[in-house]
Order: C-alpha cells, then sequence, then structure tokens
C-alpha cells in the first residue's frame, strides 16, 4: 500500500504520456510524450510537496506522505553535480530533482506569503528558517552552503517576491529542462532593426598570411587565494581544496599541487606558470579576456573578496604583458552574489554600481573616455583600436537565467540589446569589422532564450561585419554556430575553454590567427598540460603543449559556411566528432576515462549547430545524419564482432512503465 499513490500517479502519467495529442496547460506543445508525462509527476508532486512541507512547519508534525516524499527524493539525486554541472548536462533525474524541488520551493514561499505568515518583522528569519528547512529536508546540499546562498540571495529574492506575482511557472520554467519549461510570453521580445538579412551563407575567408594577428583568449581563470595544496578534494561543497585533510581521509582525497580534476578552481602558482608559459612562447599582439575572475564559492563570497581578486589578476597581467592591450568583459562570478545583474529601475542597495566602477578604473587604460558612460551604467563597452576594427565587449548576465532580476522584469535587457544594434550599425556605416566579447554563450542552456532570438536576429542582420565572436562560460574548448530560421550559417562563437580545471578538465589557453584586413579567424591553437602528470612532478613546472591546432585537425575554412560542412563531415564519419569531443575537454584524464557514447556524441554535435537553447532545427537535421552513421559503424562491428546486438537505452518513461508494472506484478 505504500507505493499505491506513486504507482497511480505513475500509471496515470504512463497513459497520458502515450497519447500523441494530449495537451496540458502551459506545457509547450513541442514536448515528447516522455517529457509530457514527466511534468505531469514533477509538477504533482511539487504541489504536495509544498503542500505537506507547510503544514509540517506550521504543526511540526510531519505526515506519512511527507515522509514518503522526503524518502524518495532524498536518495534521488547526485547532490554535487547539479552545482557543479551545467543543468543541461544533468542526467534526468537529476533534472527532475531540480525541477521539483524548484516548484516545491517556490510553492511553499508563495502560500506563506499569500497566507501573511512572511510579511511581518521576522520575515528574513522565518524565511530562512523555511529554506534551510527544505535544504536539509531534502538533503540539497550542504547547512552551510544553503545558508550562504540565503544570505547572499534573500535581500533581491524578498524584493522581487514583494513586487511581482511569482509562482513556481514563472520561475522555474525558465530554467533549460524541457519538464520544467512552460511559455513566457509576457517576456516576448523584438527589436527594430533596420537593414536587410543575409540571403546565402557567410562564406567570407582571407588567406592566411606571415602578417596575421596573433591573440591571446584567456578566460575563466576563477583564482582561488584560498587553495590548499594538499588539502580535501573530496568534500560535500559545490567546491573543494579549501581545508585541511581530515586524518582519517585517505591520500587519494588530496588536492593536487597544480589544481585538480574534482571540483576544485585555480592556485596563483597556476596562473603564474600560464602567463610565464605565454610571455616566453608567444609574441601577442593584444588579449581577450572573457570573464570570471573570482572562484566558485557562490555562498561566501564578499563585495571586497571580489574586488581585490580582479584587481590582483588585472595587476599580474599588467606585469607580464605591459604593453599588451587587454580587452575584458564581465563574467556572472564577477559582482556579489554571483549572478546578480540589475540596472537603474532596482534599489540602489541592490544594484552592482560598485563593481561597474571597480572594473573602468581596471579596463580604462585600453579603452577610450567614451566608453566610461556604459561601463559604469551596464558593464558593457565598444573601443576601436585600430582602423576598420571594432570590437563591442557585451555584458551577457542580462541573458543568464540566474540573475534574478531577469524574473522580476524581463524587458531590463533591452536597453543594452538596442545599443548593440545602434553600435553595429554605425560600424556598417563606417565600413568596420567587428569583434564581440561575450562570456556566455547564446547557446548555452543558461542564456534565456527570449534574448537570445534578438541576439540572433542582431547577428544575422549584421553578419557581414562581424568576424569573431569570443565567449567562455562553458570551461569547453568549443564553438557554436549560429544560423538564421532559413538555415544559413552566418557567424562563428568562439569559446576559450577556460584556465581552471573544474571540473574534470586540464588548465586551457587559446591563440588565434586574425588576418590583418579584416580580422577574420583563420586558425587557432589551444595550449594545455596534463594535471595528472603535473601533479605527480608538483616541485617541476607543468609541461604546457601545444594540443591542437584547428585547421590541421578539422578544416582550413574557418568560415561560418565551411564549418557548417565540417559539422556534416562530423556528422557522416563520428571519428572526426570523437576527436572533436577529446579536444573539447582538453583531453583530461577523468573523460577519456569515461569516454563519449552515441548520446554523447550526438549531444556534443547538437551543441556546436545550437545558438539558442530553444530552436534546433539545425541541430536535428545533423542528429538524424549522425544516427545513421552510428549505426552503420554499430552494424560492421556487429558483422566483426558476430555479437548478438546490444540492449538499447531505455527511456525515462520506459523505466517508469517497468516500475508500475513490477510494483503490479509483485
Amino acid at each position: 500500500m505504500k507505493l499505491l499513490w506513486s504507482v497511480a500517479l505513475l500509471g496515470m502519467a504512463l497513459c497520458l504520456g502515450s497519447q500523441a495529442a494530449f495537451n496540458l496547460p502551459g506545457v509547450p506543445a513541442v514536448f515528447t510524450s516522455d517529457d509530457r508525462l514527466i511534468s505531469v509527476v514533477s509538477a504533482t508532486v511539487a504541489e504536495e510537496i509544498s503542500r505537506e512541507f507547510v503544514k509540517y512547519m506550521r504543526s511540526g508534525v510531519e505526515s506519512e506522505r511527507l515522509k514518503e516524499l522526503g524518502s524518495e527524493l532524498r536518495g534521488s539525486h547526485s547532490k554535487k553535480a547539479i552545482f557543479t554541472e551545467s543543468l543541461v548536462d544533468l542526467s534526468s533525474v537529476d533534472q527532475y530533482f531540480v525541477c521539483t524541488i524548484c516548484r516545491s520551493t517556490i510553492n511553499v514561499f508563495v502560500r506563506t506569503f499569500t497566507d501573511g505568515e512572511l510579511s511581518g518583522p521576522n520575515r528574513e528569519a522565518e524565511s530562512k528558517k523555511l529554506m534551510l528547512g527544505l535544504c536539509d529536508y531534502f538533503s540539497v546540499t550542504t547547512p552551510e552552503v544553503c545558508s550562504g546562498l540565503f544570505d547572499l540571495n534573500w535581500p533581491i529574492l524578498d524584493f522581487i517576491f514583494n513586487e511581482t506575482a511569482a509562482n513556481s511557472q514563472s520561475f522555474c520554467g525558465m530554467l533549460p529542462i524541457p519538464i520544467c519549461q512552460v511559455q513566457q510570453e509576457e517576456f516576448n521580445l523584438t527589436l527594430t532593426i533596420e537593414g536587410d538579412l543575409p540571403t546565402e551563407s557567410n562564406s567570407d575567408l582571407p588567406a592566411r598570411s606571415p602578417q596575421d594577428h596573433l591573440v591571446l583568449h584567456l578566460t575563466d581563470i576563477h583564482y582561488d587565494p584560498e587553495y590548499k595544496a594538499g588539502g580535501n578534494a573530496v568534500c560535500d561543497e559545490p567546491m573543494c581544496c579549501r581545508s585541511d585533510l581530515a586524518q582519517s581521509s585517505p591520500s587519494s582525497s588530496a588536492a593536487g599541487y597544480w589544481s585538480d580534476y574534482r571540483d576544485c578552481d585555480t592556485p596563483k602558482h597556476l596562473i603564474l606558470s600560464a602567463f610565464n608559459h605565454i610571455k616566453d612562447n608567444h609574441k601577442i599582439e593584444w588579449i581577450y579576456h572573457t570573464g570570471d575572475v573570482p572562484p566558485h564559492n557562490v555562498w561566501s563570497t564578499t563585495r571586497q573578496g571580489n574586488i581585490d581578486m580582479l584587481t590582483e589578476i588585472d595587476g599580474l597581467l599588467t606585469e607580464y604583458f605591459p604593453e599588451t592591450p587587454v580587452y575584458s568583459c564581465l563574467g556572472n562570478h564577477e559582482p556579489h552574489p554571483a549572478n546578480v545583474f540589475g540596472n537603474e529601475e532596482i534599489p540602489d542597495s541592490l544594484r552592482v554600481d560598485w563593481l561597474y566602477e571597480h572594473v573602468w578604473k581596471l579596463w580604462s587604460k585600453w579603452l577610450p573616455a567614451e566608453a566610461e558612460d556604459t561601463v559604469r551604467r551596464g558593464g558593457y563597452y565598444t573601443t576601436s583600436p585600430s582602423a576598420g576594427h571594432r570590437i563591442i565587449a557585451l555584458n551577457s548576465m542580462d541573458c543568464y537565467l540566474y540573475n534574478w532580476w531577469l524574473f522580476y522584469n524581463g524587458s531590463l535587457i533591452q536597453e543594452q540589446l538596442q545599443w548593440f544594434h545602434d553600435t553595429l550599425l554605425a560600424a556598417e556605416q563606417a565600413a568596420e569589422k567587428v569583434h564581440i566579447l561575450s562570456h556566455i554563450p547564446s547557446g548555452d542552456g543558461d542564456c534565456w532564450s527570449s534574448w537570445a532570438d534578438e541576439y540572433n536576429r542582431l547577428l544575422n542582420r549584421f553578419s557581414g561585419i562581424i568576424t569573431g565572436i569570443f565567449s567562455g562560460h562553458t570551461h569547453k574548448d568549443e564553438m557554436n554556430l549560429h544560423y538564421t530560421d532559413e538555415g544559413l550559417a552566418v557567424a562563428i562563437n568562439w569559446n576559450g575553454g577556460s584556465l581552471t580545471s573544474y571540473v574534470n578538465k586540464n588548465p586551457n589557453y587559446r591563440l588565434y590567427l586574425l588576418s590583418p584586413p579584416t580580422k577574420h579567424v583563420v586558425d587557432h591553437l589551444t595550449y594545455t598540460f596534463n594535471l595528472t602528470a603535473a601533479n605527480l612532478q608538483p616541485e617541476q613546472q607543468p609541461e604546457w603543449y601545444l594540443e591542437y591546432e584547428f585547421t590541421k585537425e578539422f578544416t582550413e575554412d574557418t568560415s561560418p559556411a565551411g564549418i557548417d560542412k565540417l559539422l556534416v563531415a562530423m556528422a557522416e564519419k563520428p571519428e572526426l566528432l570523437r576527436k572533436f569531443w577529446r579536444y573539447k575537454f582538453t583531453s583530461a584524464d577523468p573523460k577519456l576515462s569515461q569516454g563519449c557514447d552515441n548520446a554523447c556524441l550526438s549531444k556534443t554535435l547538437c551543441r556546436i549547430a545550437t545558438s539558442n537553447y530553444q530552436k534546433r532545427t539545425r541541430c536535428r537535421e545533423l542528429q538524424a545524419i549522425l544516427e545513421k552513421s552510428l549505426e552503420n559503424e554499430e552494424g560492421e562491428e556487429d558483422n566483426d564482432d558476430g555479437g548478438a546486438p546490444g540492449l538499447k537505452a531505455l527511456s525515462l518513461a520506459s523505466l517508469l512503465g517497468l516500475l508500475v508494472a513490477s510494483t503490479f506484478l509483485a
């Protein structure tokens, strides 16, 4: 009898999911049957959790149903991954947990706000008690992390809860988790864009020459001043290597000297090693630095700590490259609390003017005086370092789903996008070629699709003058191809990977060769070192090496049209895609041990062809080609081995069906 309710619900969901024409209120019509049935389960369980948990907090009496729900959810998720991995990369089980707990938490707060329990003078204390209670009851993470996150973010969330009609659909529906997503019509945005759209794919590509510029791309340094070599690399928090290793812990839990694959950021001596290697081996002309200097301790940051780290890294760049211009943009870890940016419409006490003022002091030595206005206003700017070459640095936090101010007023993003349009239009009229710096790639699941829509419309319109887009954030050495709605390839976003090893990667930096007249990217090179080998010899400098040169390993045609052809080649020749995946994770030992199965390959290919997480037309076309190629591979292997075909992976819906069937049979 204990499982009767769950069995009934799952059975109902399976029945509903099997009806192709079935629709749910608020659930996008593009959902698969699997998505729809799991969305039903998640929404229903979340509603029940919120109802039962509020009763528990009021009475202190834990109902049998709450005990069951707690027991089922508490051990169902990986705990670490929901903080260290992008939500789009989580397993289906972890995505279900995140969506359900998000909906439950928002529903609990909405119920208690509506009933007046969180409207008195003790609102903050009562809210914290409620949040920590949920966090502990469902084992979301450690009490220290939950408490720190609450303390840093509550003033902002409290303001938003009181000023908007917040609910679990509007908050959790923006997460890049299919079962959580709902239509967000009130945030639909449309810019007025002047000029004509392209009519063919962008195939512009100058020839290589000895005069090509050499440019360094640094991103996601994530400097940890408290990194402790030999400390604990296996902790319960989202970030480790900061505390002493307990005497009872095995030596294998000790943090490596040069950083560690296990949820750890960058010690200063690693940064100095990278800067020394760059200085001694490359004659770079300028540097693109695409954000994220502070580490991942998002529950315990301080304003002064972030300021100090930004200042220190800027000082090191000046020390090692005194005559080299550095053009930077902001990452999501620069503010305090992390991720949260706003504009003039929010209360002064909650704004990040202090950050804008500080980065202007750091950046101004390489920028024109007229850039001060936009930097101090919103952390973005434009500059023309040479005739015919314009750089536009965006604050991409306008698209970041963990920037809570998007939930307060999504139209806040329009100001910078309009400025972006106007700046591109002026550059076109001046016959300039443009490079764009933006921390978050628009195709990332963490980037709000409404923003990505408008951003991509601008890239489409001005693709004739945009010769390079440079980003970071994902910590992966990768790229994203931008397409028009008609399928034309128009622009490429080049991602520089990360200097941090967080998570399961080798540190890296990237170099670009740029054609002098147009600043097109004609090649790029990634340098890295093997962290396992380096940590075996902590007294020696790491052996930095050229991991790969793009044109030698993949294609000499680095135009958007050329990269689209490369994607077709990857779909037709899975070995080429496997090589890309290996370089994407900088040949890191944990990833190589894990390998990349067919689902992983399909996801890898899709990611390259996606510039808006909600729009995957080209992705699906390429995945269909890849699927046939993989089937042919498997057929050849079966013929070679003479073995029986392996079991196919079961969908979550199939697993739920098996659960229902096995319960009835029992």
